[in-house]
């Protein structure tokens, strides 16, 4: 499990807000399966949450595009093609390098060092091959980036970017070349946490390109296939 932040990373969570972290966790994780029809009770029943908030989840993940809303037919979870993967990482290099600026120019040495633990702790669960830990603890991290950016505009853009990556990882890619990712968040920790702009900028961009170079081999892949 990732470290507990005692951070003040965010207030109180509220029901709906703690409807969307689950279901976007289980979506991440494959547990809900690209395709799978939902229904708000089955949800409801499976996070013991009442039908208000779960709906404002479904609500957030249908904009965020993980979640379609078909009349008359239902709600589904959203497929996800590579050359979509693409895409997401394309936008998501811009937004990320703003926001990785923003947070070495303006965190304090207390959320640097909580950044270098969630680099830290990335790095153990990919050595020990557990891959749904280390998406947690990869949502821990983008977490604390967003919110030491203190810039909301550009955490509110990339959040749902990272979240669509995380996904994508998880249904394209096992286990094996986990120590990659965990690696190079490592290093962009171990930047922020030293304040240098460009090692941060060099970081990222390494990051970015580490998972675009996967998302364009499996759209290739796809297409010999």
């Amino acid at each position: 499990m990732a470290q507990e932040s005692n951070l003040p990373i965010r207030g109180k969570e509220s029901l709906a807000d703690k409807a969307y972290r689950l279901l976007e966790e289980l979506i991440v994780n494959l547990d809900l399966s690209p395709g799978m029809p939902v229904t708000e009770g089955d949800l409801c029943e499976h996070l013991n949450i009442g039908r208000t908030p779960v709906r404002e989840a479904i609500k957030r993940l249908s904009t965020e595009g993980l979640i379609i809303v078909q009349p008359r037919k239902g709600l589904f979870v959203s497929h996800i093609e590579p050359a979509e993967y693409v895409l997401v990482l394309e936008t998501r290099r811009p937004l990320e390098r703003l926001l990785v600026e923003s947070v070495v120019l303006r965190a304090t040495n207390e959320e640097r060092a909580h950044l270098s633990l969630c680099g830290q702790e990335m790095m153990r669960l990919a050595k020990l091959g557990d891959v749904k830990g280390f998406l947690k603890a990869d949502w821990a991290f983008d977490e604390v980036l967003c919110a030491v950016s203190r810039n909301p505009f550009t955490a509110r853009s990339v959040a749902p970017l990272q979240t669509i990556s995380r996904r994508a990882w998880s249904a394209f890619r096992g286990p094996e070349r986990i120590i990659d990712s965990a690696m190079l968040h490592h290093a962009l920790a171990d930047a922020i946490a030293k304040q240098d702009v460009k090692m941060a900028d060099q970081a990222t961009c390494q990051l970015i390109d580490h998972l675009t170079a996967f998302a364009s081999g499996q759209v290739l892949d796809s297409i010999s296939a």
